[in-house]
């Protein structure tokens, strides 16, 4: 059983030019590939979401997202796609279908707390992971990881598309990992 919050480094904000609703639109992409990857390997979601944070500076908030497990049992590379690797492949590949992929819109949807998230969670389970391959003997290559989790991207995309404008129309935007998992028929 893995309990990602546990793992989970802080969140720094990163000030973006980016008009709110892309912004948001990015998170929920983002979310809904940890979601729908998450749930299509068997892992139990309770919700996923895009909220506000504070930024530590004076009267400033930032946006962001979370998808929240509960205690649930995969493989390794379940764990390290779902929870680390599909919400930055979803928005990389939200970003290329709409046409605003850039160097400088991959560089902000890189999700280095869902991999260091990852990296510390396998770790502590027993399980070697390098940055890129070969993966070490029962281990795993962050590499191999992205890989694995862009092509599952490209084959759910209708799936994740339909839990990201989902949770875009919520009202608070939230959903419930029960309604998530209905969307998709998971």
């Amino acid at each position: 059983m893995h309990s990602f919050d546990d793992y989970t480094p802080a969140r720094t904000g990163q000030w973006q030019s980016t008009p709110l609703h892309l912004i948001q639109r990015g998170i929920a992409y983002h979310e809904a590939g940890h979601t729908v990857l998450g749930l299509l390997a068997g892992f139990a979601c309770e919700y996923t979401r895009v909220h506000t944070i504070d930024v530590g500076q004076a009267n400033a908030i930032g946006w962001t997202g979370s998808t929240r497990w509960a205690p649930s049992f995969g493989t390794f590379l379940d764990v390290a796609v779902a929870s680390g690797a599909a919400g930055q492949a979803a928005d990389v590949h939200h970003l290329r279908e709409s046409g605003r992929l850039t160097p400088e819109t991959a560089r902000a949807a890189r999700a280095d707390h869902d991999k260091t998230m990852v990296i510390n969670l396998l770790e502590a389970a027993g399980c070697p992971i390098v940055e890129a391959g070969p993966a070490p003997g029962g281990g795993l290559a962050w590499d191999q990881v992205m890989a694995h989790a862009e092509r599952l991207v490209e084959q759910e995309w209708r799936r994740i598309t339909v839990v990201a404008e989902a949770i875009l129309a919520a009202p608070d935007f939230t959903l419930s990992g029960d309604e998530a998992a209905r969307l998709i028929g998971a």
